[in-house]
């Protein structure tokens, strides 16, 4: 399915965990930093996520007994997955790809468990296999968590 097609019989599209493989080439465990997306065809450049932390997430992990913090690596790979999915959504299939060659990103908040995380990728340009983005991470509290200035993703 691509967005054009999807877009004459419904105004949005959500995923769940599961749907989201068919979007992504993700499967398994590397699919757990993402909890669904939600895709508005009004808005073609770009997507939302949602990421709930829960206590027992294994990204918590060593980070930091007695005070939990969702680490900022988790949350790179939670934008990525959402930017994967647009590109997917938007441009086909991607089957090899997309991989993120660069990111430049302020963290403004710790985020624990109970935390909502949405994230707000826009996609601003593509240039042949490249595509540039922005995107914007805040909590249940409309607190920015982590801003991403530029990320640079690349299709094989």
């Amino acid at each position: 399915m691509v967005a054009g097609e999807a877009a004459m019989d419904t105004a949005f599209t959500c995923f769940n965990r599961k749907s989201l493989e068919t979007v992504l080439p993700h499967r398994g465990e590397a699919l757990r930093k993402i909890d669904g997306i939600f895709y508005n065809f009004s808005a073609p450049d770009r997507m939302t996520g949602l990421k709930e932390i829960r206590e027992h997430d294994a990204d918590l992990e060593g980070h930091f007994p007695g005070a939990p913090t969702y680490p900022g690596y988790a949350q790179d790979e939670f934008v990525c997955l959402v930017a994967a999915a647009l590109l997917s959504t938007v441009f086909g299939g991607l089957k090899n790809g997309p991989y993120v060659v660069q990111k430049i990103v302020r963290y403004k908040k710790s985020a624990a468990p109970g935390d909502n995380l949405i994230a707000v990728v826009k996609l601003h340009e593509r240039r042949n296999k490249f595509f540039i983005f922005s995107a914007d991470i805040k909590n249940q509290n409309n607190e920015t968590v982590a801003e991403y200035e530029k990320i640079i993703g690349a299709v094989s």
